[in-house]
């Protein structure tokens, strides 16, 4: 599946959005250097959620990495063109 960065992040948007519909609103300008859980509130549930949309939406599978390696939008598209390519 060939997506680019743009098309990556309005996927990313839309999971956001199902997984917090009352904050949906914060989600439609977020920027890629934004923490998710320090700026978005993001808890460890929200997280695991996020993470299983992901995979999902784009056929991936996210293998041993932490919270930590994925905080920010950026880390996270990152990760997604790696596993894409």
């Amino acid at each position: 599946m060939s997506m680019s960065r743009t098309e990556i992040i309005d996927k990313i948007k839309e999971i956001l959005v199902y997984a917090d519909p009352a904050g949906a609103d914060k989600y439609v300008d977020i920027k890629e250097d934004a923490d998710l859980r320090t700026e978005y509130g993001m808890t460890s549930v929200n997280m695991l959620y996020i993470v299983i949309a992901i995979e999902e939406t784009f056929g991936i599978q996210f293998d041993n990495i932490g919270m930590n390696d994925v905080a920010t939008l950026r880390d996270v598209v990152n990760y997604i063109e790696a596993k894409l390519s």
